[in-house]
């Protein structure tokens, strides 16, 4: 989590500067800019990451639920008997 907030500061912080130089603004409204640029993307970067980190998670929990119930039909039709009895 706390990998995804830092990323996602320096990324946000980088872009803003970026664009801010490169418009040729005063420097004190560029970082300015940036710096409020920086907690808004790191605030939306840990958001993203987390919901990521729910998606993995429930994949993961699905694909558990869904070996299980294959491996419980598996076991039954193991134990199952080979023939069926002719009705009458």
């Amino acid at each position: 989590m706390r990998y995804a907030f830092l990323i996602g500061g320096f990324v946000g912080f980088t872009l803003a500067a970026l664009a801010g130089f490169l418009a040729d603004r005063p420097g004190e409204i560029v970082f300015r800019d940036a710096a409020i640029s920086c907690l808004v993307a790191a605030f939306l970067f840990r958001w993203f990451w987390s919901v990521v980190i729910k998606a993995f998670i429930e994949a993961a929990h699905q694909r558990r639920q869904e070996a299980a119930a294959q491996a419980a039909k598996a076991d039954e039709q193991a134990t199952a008997p080979s023939g069926t009895p002719a009705q009458p």
